[in-house]
């Protein structure tokens, strides 16, 4: 594994897109969770497999939403005007 580092303002862009998906991640699996719990014995295994997609699905769409909501184009221009100047 590498060592990365990073400035001040990544990690300020990383906290904020933690922050955004954490709750939503949580309630998610919270919700996933509840209905394999409801599901009973007779519930097939395509059926179980469907559940587990969807929450999959569900994930990846909190992770979507929330990166494309950040204003990473902005902070990448203030960065390459921060290195011109330099």
């Amino acid at each position: 594994m590498r060592n990365e580092h990073f400035e001040e303002d990544e990690l300020m862009v990383i906290a904020l897109f933690q922050e955004k998906t954490r709750q939503e991640t949580i309630d998610l699996l919270k919700q996933t969770l509840e209905v394999l719990e409801e599901t009973t014995e007779e519930a097939s295994e395509d059926e179980m497999i469907m559940v587990l997609t969807s929450a999959i699905e569900k994930l990846q769409q909190i992770e979507d939403k929330y990166y494309y909501s950040l204003d990473l184009h902005t902070y990448l221009n203030d960065l390459e005007e921060e290195a011109d100047e330099h």
